[in-house]
């Protein structure tokens, strides 16, 4: 539509501008006595300058239109390279207790497919993964981000990088009482990775919580 109301803008200026330049030449031509009739040089010139004019067609300069953004996709991959990660990623939900289910698989990592998938212009991507006290498990390393470091997540439509911005270990008391804002489906975009921390011999007592936002 841009382009249409461009064309038509310059068509309109066409006619005016020949339009005045035949007025102009008219009116000289009215005002001169028989008795002054120009030269045939001068004609000529008159002439040329009403035909240049008349025939002028101004191309309008069209700037390209910036393409729309791709809608975001559901992530199949995840790579850390500071961490020298390379993983698959599928989507998982929430348990009777409404606690977050890593997949069973330990080198997979989990996207909370009800949240808000990553790219998005609001809300905030969850990715879980599993750490295994004696190795093995996708996030063992989590917690050995830093701010500034890399994350890049691989949809069916394009590839996303974020930077780090924070690297927290939470007890669970205090992850379930930050929860409604580090995971919330609404608000600023970003990314957000959890994986267990604080092995006590038993059970994870915490969880490592990286926060990360588009670069």
């Amino acid at each position: 539509m841009r382009t249409a109301r461009l064309v038509s803008a310059a068509r309109w200026t066409t006619v005016i501008g020949g339009a005045v330049a035949l007025t102009m030449v008219a009116a000289m031509v009215s005002s001169t006595r028989s008795d002054d009739i120009p030269d045939s040089t001068a004609v000529d010139t008159a002439t040329s300058l009403v035909t240049e004019q008349a025939g002028v067609v101004p191309v309008p300069t069209v700037e390209p239109e910036t393409p729309a953004p791709l809608p975001p996709g559901p992530p199949l991959a995840l790579r850390i390279p500071a961490l020298g990660l390379y993983a698959p990623v599928v989507t998982v939900g929430l348990d009777a207790r409404g606690a977050l289910v890593p997949p069973a698989d330990p080198r997979v990592v989990g996207w909370w497919e009800a949240g808000a998938r990553p790219g998005s212009a609001r809300g905030t991507a969850v990715l879980a993964g599993h750490t295994v006290h004696d190795g093995g498990g996708v996030f063992d390393d989590l917690a050995g981000l830093q701010p500034g470091d890399t994350i890049e997540v691989f949809t069916d439509r394009r590839a996303l990088d974020f930077t780090v911005r924070s690297v927290r270990d939470l007890g669970r008391a205090e992850l379930a009482a930050r929860a409604g804002r580090l995971f919330a489906t609404a608000g600023a975009p970003g990314l957000v990775l959890v994986t267990c921390t604080d092995w006590d011999g038993e059970r994870y007592r915490g969880n490592t919580v990286v926060v990360a936002r588009v670069r």
